[in-house]
């Protein structure tokens, strides 16, 4: 999970930096459109002074124009981190040769040698392969062609639409179900599966976006709308029915971290769920406890819900409960009593419609 959290710090980053739009992108797309090779270190000089030679001192103001001439000389270039300060150019970088790199190209060996050696984030732009990659540390990226990334986007959010549609019918298929006290932990298990693909592939998309920068407005539009409850109504289904007494943000972050194949393991899901499937069959019959269907009434707020399922403990029983039942918990009105009776009613009449 760390070294996940770490490629998404420093894609964060360099998006922020790099995104179309930004004053960074500009420069090197100029270098690119000119045919033009690039290697541009960001970092302090005083931090880099043991593998620097030559070149010349600028402590000049950063302006897109500048570094786009400035790549025009072989030797590397010198930026502040927050790309307000060009320190040096045309200076030789020279990292320990001994640093091992899978780059073929002298600069791309340079690049790659001084992110591992020094730790800071080091940009270059191919004069031959018209690419821009990222190196630091270990970490290394190349950024995508603007048109393929439109692409990949578009296909993105077309997935993101199936399992969005996917997971919309299991819920309907489930709230019937858990109306009918019919709800096996296949039926918790294969939306939960849907779910981990939904957040897998908005994971890949938030990349896109973040990579596309002013490019991916419409993108993230549509991928705002396809998100939109999608977090809150797969927390409500955990507390639901996980079984073990793990905390509900521990349980969604394993199910998170799931890779595809992973996820197509029933196992794997009951298992982080809290059951075995050496003692329990897919087909057993389990209980909701009623967050998900009770937080779809309006005017029940959380606190509301959270008394009635600690009093009643499952759906079935509050289904059941009457009016005066349910004003016996303290902080639940008459009135509201029978708001949630009657809005319970018209959800099952709504979802027997949606489901034929």
């Amino acid at each position: 999970m760390k070294k996940k959290e770490t490629k998404k710090k420093i894609l964060e980053y360099v998006f922020s930096i790099l995104a179309p739009g930004t004053p960074l992108r500009a420069a090197i797309d100029r270098i690119q459109e000119a045919s033009l090779g690039a290697i541009v270190v960001l970092g302090n000089p005083a931090d880099l002074e043991s593998i620097m030679r030559g070149g010349f001192k600028l402590n000049t103001p950063y302006t897109p124009q500048k570094l786009y001439e400035l790549s025009k000389m072989d030797g590397g270039i010198i930026l502040s981190e927050d790309i307000e300060t060009i320190y040096g150019a045309n200076i030789q970088l020279q990292p320990n040769s001994n640093i091992k790199t899978d780059e073929s190209g002298t600069r791309h060996q340079a690049a790659h040698r001084v992110a591992k050696q020094t730790g800071k984030l080091v940009i270059t732009v191919s004069e031959r392969r018209n690419k821009i990659t990222i190196y630091k540390g270990e970490f290394r990226y190349t950024l995508h062609d603007i048109g393929d990334l439109l692409v990949k986007s578009s296909q993105a959010i077309m997935a993101l639409e199936k399992y969005a549609v996917a997971i919309n019918r299991n819920l309907i298929n489930l709230t019937v179900s858990e109306f009918d006290n019919m709800v096996t932990l296949y039926d918790i298990v294969e939306v939960i599966r849907m779910y981990g693909l939904l957040f897998r592939m908005s994971e890949e998309l938030i990349e896109y976006i973040s990579e596309l920068g002013t490019e991916g407005r419409l993108v993230k539009i549509q991928y705002q709308e396809i998100m939109l409850n999608q977090n809150e109504e797969f927390t409500d289904l955990i507390r639901d029915y996980k079984k073990n007494e793990e905390k509900v943000e521990k349980v969604i972050e394993n199910i998170r971290m799931l890779n595809k194949e992973e996820l197509l393991e029933d196992e794997n899901i009951a298992n982080i769920l809290g059951f075995n499937l050496k003692n329990i069959s897919l087909d057993e019959i389990i209980n909701s406890r009623g967050y998900r269907i009770l937080g779809t009434v309006n005017k029940v707020t959380k606190k509301d819900i959270e008394m009635l399922v600690s009093e009643f403990k499952e759906i079935q029983s509050i289904l059941i409960a009457t009016v005066e039942e349910m004003t016996q918990i303290k902080g639940i009105s008459k009135l509201k009593a029978e708001h949630i009776n009657k809005a319970l009613i018209r959800l099952k009449n709504r979802v027997m419609l949606d489901r034929y």
